[in-house]
């Protein structure tokens, strides 16, 4: 075994394999994010887990066929990141490029377009210095959120991001409702924790769990796994503190012509 070598998980050996540094099968985001796994590998996902063999599992990179994106992207032809994360203690060794190579190579051996990505200049998804780095160039923004590609055929039709901000608030007109993929293992605590601020707040929230890709690209945030609506409006487009979120709903409040929540 080299110093690192490149996992290439399935249903069969991912029990054994840690993601965005979870390994515990107890936890109940790992046992989501597992079950979800083994219901996207036929879908044709793939999930690659670097480990050291001095540290164990330190990075992973989840991609998908674009039209199997749990992003409201438009990809057609391209493999579409979810995720690229590394271990912060082994930043800036070349990591993240051994992960973001394999899938390269990928996506030209299955004859794609190229290869797309979605970024962030928040902490809640990866920047896009490695991707830039690596040739990827922007071809669409939703601030804070990038859709950067890297192309194998120029004549092939960018991708795009597709974000309707008006359906969901409609179909969700009343009363706290939080929409969730198992997508990212850290969602259920998201999850849990905004559920019971919300009900010291008087609140009675609505848990609607997102379960297909379709369904992911639909929601009104590029974001595409998390979102809070309240009273038909989008008030978070991704996860925020407990804290965060009893500030959004008093303010609301004070605004109120009522006073109420």
């Amino acid at each position: 075994m080299t110093e690192y070598e490149i996992i290439d998980t399935n249903a069969e050996n991912i029990g054994g394999c840690s993601f965005c540094g979870r390994k515990n099968a107890n936890n109940e985001g790992y046992r989501r994010k597992a079950d979800w796994l083994k219901k996207r590998y036929p879908e044709g996902l793939r999930l690659k887990v670097l480990r050291s063999r001095e540290f164990g599992d330190i990075g992973t990179i989840e991609y998908v066929p674009g039209n199997q994106a749990w992003r409201p992207v438009e990809a057609e032809g391209y493999l579409l990141i979810h995720c690229l994360m590394v271990n912060r203690k082994h930043g800036g060794k070349g990591v993240g490029t051994l992960l973001l190579d394999s899938c390269l190579r990928d996506a030209q051996k299955s004859n794609c377009n190229g290869v797309a990505v979605v970024t962030s200049s928040d902490s809640f998804m990866a920047g896009n210095g490695l991707f830039v780095k690596a040739g990827f160039v922007s071809v669409d923004s939703f601030p804070p959120y990038e859709l950067l590609v890297k192309k194998f055929k120029k004549g092939a039709p960018d991708p795009r991001f597709n974000v309707d901000r008006e359906l969901l608030p409609k179909r969700y007109k009343h009363g706290l409702t939080i929409l969730a993929a198992d997508q990212c293992p850290m969602v259920p605590k998201w999850v849990e924790e905004i559920a019971e601020v919300s009900r010291t707040l008087g609140l009675k929230p609505k848990v609607v769990r997102v379960s297909s890709a379709e369904a992911s690209r639909g929601l009104p945030t590029p974001y595409g796994m998390f979102c809070i609506l309240y009273d038909g409006k989008l008030i978070a487009g991704r996860p925020v503190s407990a804290r965060r979120f009893t500030s959004m709903i008093r303010e609301r409040a004070r605004l109120s012509p009522a006073g109420d929540v």
